[in-house]
C-alpha cells in the first residue's frame, strides 16, 4: 500500500512538472495571447468596472455590446454556491498550466477507476489530456471549454467508480451484505456529484451535454451487460440501486450551480439558441426550437477530416499554418516575387484545405492511441469495449453534421437541448475520451499477460496494418488525400495555388513517416515485452514476473512515444510566439485618440458603431463605449432579427456614403437615413484610431414620445413595420402587447424627457408632459428583470456629479409603470402625465432563486460528502 501511494504521489509530481514543461512561459509571467479573452476584456468592461465600485449591488445587464444584454452569457455569478472555493482552489496556479493539470489527474483517475495499472493509467492520462484540440482552444482563448474538458475526466471516473463499487462485491445478492458495497457506492455517487458540479461550473453547456451522453451510454451497456446473463441478472438490484443514488446526488451537484443555470435557461429562449420568431416562405410564423440547423452545422468536420486523427496534417492543419521556408514553394515563390515580412507570412499561411469555413488545427488524437484503439477491438473481450465504440460512432457522426443530414436531422428534433448547440464537430472531444480508455485499457492486459503471444500477434498485425499501411499508403501515394485544394484558394492566382498544393503534400507526407515509424516502434516494444532471451527461459519458467516486467517497460516507452509525439504536434499549435506579457496584451485595450474625443462627451448615454472593426464580430470597441455591435455567439434573438433585416444595410449605405468625403464636416453631411440605427441613439461612428468620430445628429437620443401605433399581425409584420413608418412619431407594436398611444395625445410644445442618471442595472430619467404619452426608450427589451416606477428613488439611485449611479433613499410613493416591447427590440411605456421621475431597474428574480438554491444544495453536498466519508470509515472499523 505505501508503495502504491508514493507511485501515486510521484505520478501526480510527474504531472506537474509535464503541464508547467509544456508552457514554460508562465513561470515567467508570460500569458497566452487569447483572441477569446481579448473579446471577454471587451465586452466585460463596464459590468467589471461596476461591479468593482458597487460590490453589494453586482449589474446583471450590460450597454456595453449589441444595444444591451444580460451578462448572464459573459460572466456567470458565484454567489450562493458553497463549492466555488474547492472550484478555485483546484485552479490554483498559472494558467493554462493547471488546465493541462487538472486534465491530467482526472484523466489518471479515470484511467484508475478502470482498473488499470498506475503507471500505466500515467500514459493514458498524458493521451487524454494532449489532444491536440485542447491545446488549440487554449491558445484561442476558449478556457470555459478548456475546464469543462479538463473536469470531464472526474466526473466520469467518479460515475465508473460507482457502479463498479456497487457490482463488485459479488454476484449472489442474497449472500453479500449491504455493508460491503453501498458505503463505497455512497461515496462514489458523493464524489460523481461533487465532479459534475465542478465540471458544470466550467459552463460549458456543450461539452456537459456530450459527458451526459457518454454517461447515459455506460449505464445502459451496463444494464445490457448484466440482462444478458443469468447469472448476472442478481446484480441487477444494485445496479438500480447506485444509478438511483448517481441520479438523485447527481442532481444536488447539478443543482449547486443553479445561480448559473437558472439565469442562463430564462435566457437561452430569447437567445439564437432559443431560435427565431420570423418565419421564410412557406413555413408558418411559429417560434422555431433552437438554432438554425444550418447554422448550427456550419462547422461540420468532414469524412475525409477523419484521418486527421493519426496524421494531424492530413488536412493541412491550421487555416493559418506554417511552412519551413527551406523546403516551401510558397515561400520560394513570394521571395521571388519581393514580398517583405516572409518569416512572419510563413508561420500564417491558409494549409488548411478541408470542408469547414476555417479551423485552428485538426483533431489530432495521437496515432499510437489509434493504433492502441483499433489492437482494443480485436484483443478487448469485456463489455467496456461495446460502451466505447457506441459513443466513439455516436460522436463521430455527430461531428460530421450536414455530410450526414439525415442523421442530424434526427438528432436535432429528437435529442433534448441538441438544437442550443452550433460546431457540431465539437462532438470530437468524446473520442480524446473514448480512444485512450479502450487503448490502455488493453495495453494494461497485455502488461498483465492476458492475452497469449499468439493471440496478440493476430490482432496486432491487424492494428499495424490498418494504422502503419495507411500512414504507408498515404506517404508513397498522398493524393489518396484528394486534390489539395479547397475554398480557400478561390479567387487566387494558379502559380500561388500550385505553392499551396504542394506545400500540404509535403506536410502530408511528413507526418504520416511520422506516424508509420511511431506505430512501427510501438509494435517493436510491445514485440520485445514478448519475447524472452533465450538465456532467460529457466528464469521466466519459474518467475513469470521476469515478463510482466519487460512488457511493463514496453508499456512505459510507448507512453514516453505519446508525449513526445504530443507534446511536438502540440507545439505547432501553442509555443513561445503565442505568448505575451500582460501590460502588451492590455495595449490593445489603449485609449485610441478617437476614443478620447468620443468620451468627452459628457452626455449620460449613447451608442457608437466602430467601423474600423468587424462591427458584429469583434467587442474591442466595447471597452470603451456602449457599441451597437459586439462578439457573442449567444446574443438576443431578436436583434440578431435586426442585424440582419437593417443593421448590416443601414451600415453598409455609411461606408459607401462617406467613402469619397473629403473633410468630417463633409463625411456628417453625406450621412444617410439610418432610421434603425438612429432610433438605436447611435451617435457616433469611428473611422479610424486618429481621426475624428462622425456624428449623426439624427440619433433619436434616450426617449422620444410617439403620437400612435401600428398593430402588428405577426412577427414577420412587426419587423417589416419598423421600415414602413416614421419611428419618431409611430411605434410599432408586436401582436403580444396591448400598449396604444393614449387618445387625444399631442406633442405639447414643452413636453420633454431625458435621462438624469445611468448605471448598467439602473436608468434615471425626468419628463413633464401635459398629458399622458406613449414614450419609446433606446434601451434593448428583456422581459425577465426590467421594472420601472416614477415619483421614488427609495432603494434606488441618485446620480453622483459624474452621472453614475449611487445608493439613495426618499420617502415617496412607487407608482409602478408597465414596460412594453416597441420597434421590435426597444422598451416603451405609457407614463402618466406631470412632472416626475421615472426609474427602470434591472434585478431578474432568476438570480435571487438561483441563489437560494445553490445555497441549500452546496449545503447539501459538502454535508453529504462529510457523511458518507464518516460511515464508511464506521463500517470498516465495524
Amino acid at each position: 500500500m505505501t508503495n502504491r501511494i508514493l507511485t501515486y504521489v510521484g505520478i501526480v509530481v510527474f504531472f506537474l512538472f509535464v503541464a508547467y514543461a509544456f508552457v514554460p512561459q508562465v513561470i515567467g509571467g508570460k500569458i497566452v495571447n487569447q483572441s477569446d479573452i481579448s473579446g471577454y476584456v471587451g465586452m466585460s468592461h463596464e459590468m467589471n468596472q461596476y461591479n468593482a465600485a458597487h460590490p453589494d449591488d453586482q449589474t446583471a445587464w450590460t450597454n456595453s455590446m449589441f444595444g444591451g444584454m444580460p451578462t448572464t452569457a459573459i460572466s456567470a455569478p458565484h454567489k450562493g454556491d458553497w463549492t466555488q472555493p474547492l472550484y478555485d482552489l483546484l485552479l490554483t496556479g498559472k494558467r493554462p498550466a493547471t488546465y493541462l493539470f487538472i486534465s491530467l489527474l482526472g484523466a489518471f483517475l479515470l484511467m484508475l477507476s478502470l482498473g488499470i495499472n498506475g503507471i500505466i493509467a500515467a500514459g493514458g492520462a498524458i493521451a487524454v489530456t494532449f489532444c491536440s484540440y485542447n491545446i488549440q482552444i487554449i491558445q484561442v482563448g476558449h478556457n470555459t471549454k478548456m475546464q469543462a474538458i479538463a473536469f470531464l475526466p472526474w466526473a466520469l471516473a467518479a460515475f465508473i467508480y460507482t457502479y463498479r463499487a456497487a457490482l463488485a462485491a459479488g454476484k449472489d445478492d442474497e449472500k453479500v451484505s449491504w455493508k460491503k458495497w453501498l458505503p463505497k457506492t455512497l461515496i462514489g455517487s458523493v464524489l460523481f456529484a461533487l465532479a459534475i458540479s465542478f465540471q458544470v461550473k466550467a459552463n460549458h453547456q456543450q461539452i456537459t451535454y456530450y459527458l451526459g451522453l457518454i454517461l447515459v451510454l455506460y449505464a445502459i451497456v451496463l444494464l445490457v451487460w448484466l440482462l444478458s446473463a443469468k447469472e448476472r441478472r442478481s446484480m441487477v438490484g444494485r445496479f438500480f440501486a447506485a444509478s438511483a443514488l448517481l441520479l438523485v446526488v447527481g442532481c444536488v451537484g447539478i443543482a449547486t450551480n443553479a445561480n448559473k443555470l437558472i439565469p442562463l435557461y430564462k435566457y437561452t429562449e430569447h437567445t439564437m439558441r432559443g431560435g427565431s420568431e420570423l418565419s421564410s416562405a412557406g413555413q408558418s410564423a411559429s417560434k422555431t426550437k433552437g438554432l438554425d440547423l444550418e447554422y448550427a452545422t456550419n462547422w461540420s468536420y468532414g469524412w475525409q477530416e477523419l484521418p486527421n486523427m493519426m496524421i494531424p496534417n492530413f488536412n493541412g492543419g491550421s487555416s493559418a499554418g506554417a511552412v519551413n521556408p527551406k523546403k516551401s514553394e510558397t515561400y520560394k515563390l513570394l521571395q521571388q516575387a519581393g514580398q517583405q515580412n516572409l518569416d512572419e507570412i510563413s508561420k500564417n499561411l491558409p494549409m488548411y484545405w478541408g470542408p469547414q469555413p476555417f479551423t485552428a488545427g485538426p483533431m489530432y488524437m495521437g496515432v499510437l492511441t489509434v493504433f492502441l484503439f483499433i489492437l482494443g477491438l480485436f484483443l478487448y473481450k469485456g463489455k467496456e469495449k461495446w460502451w466505447l465504440v457506441i459513443a466513439t460512432l455516436l460522436a463521430i457522426f455527430l461531428a460530421v453534421g450536414n455530410h450526414f443530414m439525415a442523421f442530424t436531422k434526427l438528432c436535432y428534433d429528437v435529442l433534448p437541448l441538441y438544437s442550443k448547440f452550433r460546431t457540431v464537430s465539437m462532438a470530437l472531444i468524446v473520442l480524446q475520451f473514448t480512444l485512450p480508455m479502450l487503448g490502455f485499457m488493453v495495453l494494461d492486459k497485455i502488461v498483465k499477460g492476458d492475452y497469449p503471444k499468439k493471440e496478440f500477434l493476430s490482432a496486432g498485425y491487424w492494428a499495424l496494418g490498418l494504422t502503419a499501411g495507411f500512414c504507408l499508403v498515404c506517404a508513397l501515394v498522398p493524393t489518396i488525400a484528394g486534390s489539395f485544394t479547397g475554398t480557400v484558394d478561390q479567387g487566387q492566382p494558379d502559380i500561388l495555388v500550385n505553392a499551396f498544393k504542394a506545400d500540404r503534400k509535403a506536410l502530408l507526407v511528413g507526418d504520416a513517416w511520422t506516424s508509420l515509424l511511431l506505430v512501427v516502434l510501438a509494435f517493436i516494444l510491445l514485440l520485445w515485452g514478448y519475447s524472452v532471451p533465450s538465456s532467460a527461459k529457466e528464469t521466466f519458467a519459474t518467475h513469470p514476473e521476469y515478463g510482466r516486467s519487460r512488457k511493463i517497460e514496453a508499456a512505459v516507452g510507448i507512453s514516453l512515444l505519446i508525449l513526445i509525439n504530443m507534446f511536438a504536434v502540440g507545439k505547432r499549435y501553442l509555443n513561445g510566439s503565442h505568448f505575451t506579457t500582460p501590460r502588451d496584451f492590455g495595449n490593445q485595450f489603449v485609449e485610441r485618440n478617437v476614443d478620447k474625443m468620443i468620451l468627452a462627451d459628457s452626455t449620460l448615454s449613447y451608442r457608437v458603431a466602430d467601423l474600423t472593426v468587424s462591427v458584429f464580430n469583434d467587442s474591442h470597441a466595447s471597452y470603451w463605449h456602449k457599441s451597437i455591435g459586439g462578439y457573442s455567439p449567444a446574443k438576443l434573438q431578436r436583434y440578431q432579427d435586426l442585424i440582419d433585416r437593417y443593421l448590416t444595410s443601414e451600415l453598409n449605405s455609411v461606408y459607401s456614403s462617406v467613402g469619397g468625403a473629403t473633410t468630417i464636416q463633409d463625411a456628417e453631411a453625406k450621412l444617410p437615413e439610418m432610421p434603425v440605427i438612429s432610433m438605436l441613439n447611435t451617435k457616433y461612428f469611428i473611422l479610424g484610431a486618429d481621426y475624428p468620430a462622425l456624428e449623426n445628429k439624427n440619433a433619436f437620443g434616450n426617449a422620444w414620445f410617439v403620437d400612435s401605433t401600428v398593430k402588428a399581425a405577426t412577427p414577420n409584420d412587426e419587423i417589416d413595420g419598423i421600415g414602413r413608418v416614421d419611428l419618431r412619431k409611430v411605434a410599432v407594436i408586436g401582436k403580444d402587447f396591448d400598449v396604444t398611444a393614449p387618445k387625444g395625445a399631442s406633442m405639447a410644445s414643452a413636453d420633454t424627457i431625458y435621462m438624469t442618471s445611468y448605471a448598467p442595472n439602473e436608468l434615471h430619467y425626468h419628463y413633464k408632459i401635459a398629458s399622458d404619452r406613449l414614450t419609446v426608450f433606446s434601451e434593448i427589451y428583456y422581459p425577465d428583470g426590467w421594472t420601472a416606477w416614477i415619483d421614488s428613488s427609495n432603494g434606488t439611485r441618485s446620480a453622483d456629479s459624474d452621472g453614475s449611479a449611487k445608493a439613495g433613499s426618499s420617502n415617496g410613493a412607487n407608482v409602478g409603470v408597465a414596460l412594453s416591447r416597441a420597434d421590435w427590440t426597444l422598451r416603451c411605456a405609457v407614463l402618466p402625465k406631470g412632472e416626475h421621475d421615472l426609474v427602470m431597474r434591472f434585478e431578474p428574480k432568476s438570480y435571487s432563486f438561483g441563489r437560494n438554491i445553490s445555497e441549500a444544495s452546496s449545503g447539501a453536498l459538502l454535508l453529504l460528502l462529510l457523511l458518507s466519508i464518516g460511515g464508511a470509515v464506521l463500517t470498516k472499523k465495524k
